[in-house]
């Protein structure tokens, strides 16, 4: 029944490939940043919770000299503020090393003929005769990349050459024809490696009851 598939099919048994290949070595580098923000954010809250402690010790003298309800409230207000706390560690130690590792890897001329490779070699595979046109980002020169890319991987592109997109990093496949677009951009890959270690990373410093 293969015969039978679509182009569709096709590009999306394309998307499926690429996702495995591109996935794991980005699961690699998602795991050396967890590793670093579980040893960051250790060192972080032991410092917030000493702090809290000398605030509870202080608050305690206060007690006992104004027999109020000065303790639940100050109880309270240090609650949040680790809550809040916390909610730095995540922005700065997840969303912004991530997207600070991807942008890097995704701006390498080699990083990026190895995944317009990949791409036009799993399109030759399936058998799809696509229309290409390949864009990487406006900050990574054109003719590094095309330096890098094999001739018949050259002779592939629409215009011989890979464009410039409005990407930060990695790159978009447009298949003309089927008016479809492969994306393979460090937005679209920040995105998926997030959603395979955030619950992880959110529950080492919120609980296994976070929602987010």
């Amino acid at each position: 029944m293969k015969g039978m598939e679509t182009g569709k099919d096709k590009v999306k048994k394309i998307c499926d490939i690429l996702r495995k290949e591109t996935l794991e070595p980005a699961q690699l580098e998602a795991d050396e940043i967890v590793q670093r923000a579980h040893k960051q954010a250790d060192e972080m809250i032991a410092a917030a919770r000493s702090a809290i402690e000398k605030m509870n010790i202080e608050a305690r003298q206060e007690i006992e000299r104004q027999k109020n309800i000065f303790q639940s409230s100050l109880t309270q207000a240090c609650k949040q503020a680790l809550e809040a706390l916390k909610e730095s560690i995540e922005e700065k130690l997840f969303n912004q090393e991530l997207s600070r590792l991807l942008g890097t890897v995704t701006q390498d001329p080699k990083v990026l003929e190895q995944l317009i490779t990949a791409v036009i070699k799993a399109i030759d595979k399936e058998g799809i005769d696509a229309n290409l046109s390949v864009f990487i980002p406006a900050s990574v020169p054109a003719r590094s990349v095309n330096a890098l890319l094999a001739k018949d991987v050259i002779e592939r592109l629409k215009e011989k050459s890979v464009l410039v997109g409005p990407m930060t990093g990695g790159i978009e496949v447009k298949l003309h024809k089927e008016n479809i677009t492969i994306d393979i951009t460090d937005a679209a890959l920040k995105e998926i490696v997030s959603g395979y270690i955030r619950k992880d990373f959110r529950e080492i410093l919120f609980g296994k009851n976070s929602s987010k």
